[in-house]
């Protein structure tokens, strides 16, 4: 696996690759706990705005943030 850092430019270059889903993770600042909004099948629509299939939110606490995502990705996202 390789993870490398990139600007909003390199991003803007990636316009060929389908986007199978969309991930935002937030954290609520009362409790503590994160937010996740979760998008399947993100298609562009009018050449400007981004509208997904299917969307999804979860809240849970710092320590389950990871298998959240993992069951998301394996239940909706690579489950095609």
């Amino acid at each position: 696996m390789k993870i490398e850092e990139i600007r909003v430019r390199d991003r803007i270059r990636m316009r060929g690759l389908k986007n199978k889903g969309l991930i935002e993770i937030s954290q609520d600042p009362k409790t503590g706990n994160f937010v996740l909004i979760m998008g399947k099948g993100i298609h562009k629509r009018w050449l400007l705005f981004n509208f997904p299939e299917g969307m999804w939110r979860a809240t849970c606490p710092k320590d389950q943030v990871l298998d959240v995502v993992k069951d998301f990705l394996t239940e909706r996202i690579l489950k095609d």
